[in-house]
C-alpha cells in the first residue's frame, strides 16, 4: 500500500512542472550539444596541427612528404 502511494506522488506532476522539467533537460543537452561542437573543433585542429608536424619532422628527416590533410580529417598511411 505505501508502495502504491509513492508511485501515484511520483506521477503526479502538474503539467507546468513536467514543461519546466522538459525545458530545463533540453538546456541541458542544448549545452552539451555545444560542448561537444567545441571539442569536437578543437580536435580537428590539434589533428590538422599534428599533421602538419609530422610533414616538417618527415622533412628534417629526409624521407618521403606524407600527403596533407586538407578537410581535417585524419588519414591513414594505406590511403
Amino acid at each position: 500500500m505505501a508502495d502504491e502511494q509513492q508511485d501515484n506522488a511520483k506521477t503526479e506532476l502538474s503539467i507546468e512542472e513536467l514543461v519546466k522539467i522538459a525545458n530545463n533537460l533540453n538546456a541541458q543537452v542544448q549545452q552539451q550539444n555545444l560542448m561537444i561542437r567545441d571539442m569536437g573543433d578543437k580536435l580537428g585542429r590539434k589533428e590538422a596541427e599534428n599533421s602538419q608536424l609530422r610533414a616538417v619532422i618527415t622533412q628534417i628527416q629526409g624521407g618521403p612528404t606524407p600527403p596533407s590533410v586538407d578537410d581535417g580529417e585524419a588519414k591513414t598511411e594505406e590511403e
